[in-house]
């Protein structure tokens, strides 16, 4: 099955960023038309929040990945899932509230947004590691690692055999100094 996580979790990172930039021009010139953009936005931010976390769930299955990058990997599946908790939150506050997000409320979606990108920053950063770092999902480095692995394999039976044959010889060496 194709890969379709790294094609769609860039929009959701991209639109809690821009959800927080209305929101900031918003609260500080006090202009509606910033806000009402930050509440239609976080809506499809929401949505690709959960496209990301469906599709993140299933290359699980399906993609390569190094023993070296599984602690990343399960950091950045629990920061997934927060995100997706935070974007829905807040999807759901905007929702009930609408334009009318200013004052103190106003401030907490704010507040939210950007821990959400905060979150979903460090996540991608981790899935950027788990990549360009470790290999993940890249065919040639699973191709690489299988052909070291066969190597590393080959040699430890090389060396026990050649270790083997030592020991036979020394052995032989001290059965002949005895008699």
């Amino acid at each position: 099955m194709p890969n379709f996580h790294p094609m769609l979790v860039h929009f959701p990172i991209a639109l809690i960023f821009i959800v927080v930039a209305c929101d900031l021009i918003g609260h500080i010139t006090g202009k509606k038309p910033y806000i009402k953009a930050a509440n239609i936005i976080t809506g499809f931010a929401a949505l690709g929040a959960i496209a990301s976390v469906l599709t993140g769930v299933a290359a699980e299955e399906s993609v390569w990945l190094p023993g070296s990058a599984h602690d990343l990997f399960e950091l950045h599946e629990l920061l997934g899932f927060t995100f997706l908790g935070i974007v829905v939150v807040l999807a759901i506050i905007r929702l009930a509230v609408g334009e009318k997000i200013y004052g103190s409320m106003g401030r907490v979606a704010l507040l939210i947004a950007i821990i959400g990108a905060a979150v979903v920053g460090w996540g991608g950063y981790l899935g950027g590691e788990m990549v360009y770092t470790h290999g993940a999902g890249v065919k040639q480095a699973e191709i690489s690692t299988a052909r070291a692995d066969s190597l590393y394999n080959e040699l430890k039976i090389i060396d026990e055999e050649e270790f083997e044959d030592e020991g036979s010889e020394d052995n032989q060496d001290n059965d002949a100094h005895k008699h």
